[in-house]
């Protein structure tokens, strides 16, 4: 299996509604490349994704695009990733883990605090670090544990305040640290003995530990998703989405990623709802073309993916509203 699909999921209906059909118990769909020169077929059976170009002009396959160069080749590439990424993005989930309790941890995390697992040990496909991209620092570990030759356990690594690993070390479904200090930390078993709710408090407890007394974030903004100065034109609050743990009159800097790739918008939070997940944000001020994703990586901020705090450096800069040469 191609290594793209090795922690994706098809998701049947979502298949389906992206006009995939079903023949000889497998979904198939085909994509025009190139204006029709070429056909891109795409098949899923299980879990299992596949697909193989076909020239149409001889109704054979074409691997030429594998091993060639040239401009040719570069456009019916880029085709072909266009497609196959919109599909993941679309009609998949992500799998990172073998344990279904951990995927939907996982999710939930993702949801939340736009963080994924991160597998960093060379020979361990399987253990999985959350941690905040502020401050590198660790907030949870999802990794497997042989209980014995024949039994093995996903747990979920966690840092409390030792307090309360104390108490809960007398709970079902909680156990002594595995491969961590055991003061601070404790692993959850992730065997559907404690329901998702009351694993999430304690991620977010743990989450807490990493959280910087910093109050400037920068947050990134799709431009083909949502225009955000016509938003701001009409109004000067708009409604977003709360991911991470923004609080009221905290300064939000706004990033427009590609083709602009600047920070626009510098704004403050004045309302929160828990309920619907969202925050009001008013417009503070309005940029130009100072803070270009150039000027932003100079000042220590490389990439934009997901709400982050801004390095303190760049905030002075930003609260100033110019860049100092």
């Amino acid at each position: 299996m191609e290594e793209r699909w090795k922690k994706k999921r098809p998701v049947i209906e979502k298949i389906e509604r992206a006009g995939f059909k079903k023949e000889n118990g497998a979904w198939k769909k085909c994509f025009l490349l190139l204006g029709g020169e070429f056909r891109l077929e795409v098949e899923i059976a299980g879990h299992k994704t596949a697909y193989k170009v076909i020239d149409t002009a001889f109704e054979e396959e074409y691997i030429g695009y594998k091993v060639g160069e040239g401009e040719f080749v570069l456009r019916l590439k880029e085709e072909i990733e266009h497609i196959l990424n919109d599909l993941m993005e679309t009609a998949y989930e992500d799998v990172w883990f073998a344990n279904e309790q951990a995927n939907r941890i996982a999710g939930r995390i993702k949801e939340t605090y736009n963080d994924v697992p991160q597998f960093l040990f060379k020979n361990d496909k399987e253990t999985g670090v959350f941690r905040n991209p502020d401050n590198e620092k660790w907030y949870g570990i999802i990794i497997d544990h042989k209980r014995n030759e024949k039994e093995k356990e996903t747990l979920l690594n966690v840092k409390l305040d030792k307090k309360m690993v104390t108490a809960l070390l007398d709970r079902a479904g909680y156990e002594p640290a595995y491969h961590m200090n055991k003061t601070y930390w404790i692993s959850i078993v992730l065997d559907g003995t404690l329901e998702d709710d009351e694993i999430m408090e304690r991620i977010s407890q743990s989450h807490a530990f990493t959280e910087t007394s910093a109050k400037g974030w920068v947050i990134p903004s799709k431009p083909d998703i949502y225009d955000v100065a016509r938003g701001f034109r009409d109004n000067d609050t708009i409604i977003w989405h709360r991911k991470a743990n923004f609080q009221k009159g905290d300064r939000v800097f706004i990033y427009v990623s590609a083709p602009i790739q600047q920070v626009r918008f510098q704004c403050v939070v004045t309302e929160i709802d828990l309920a619907q997940k969202t925050m009001e944000l008013r417009k503070v001020k309005e940029y130009k073309d100072e803070f270009t994703i150039e000027v932003l990586k100079k000042y220590g901020l490389k990439a934009v993916r997901g709400a982050r705090h801004v390095p303190r450096e760049l905030e002075r800069l930003l609260m100033e509203g110019m860049e100092d040469e």
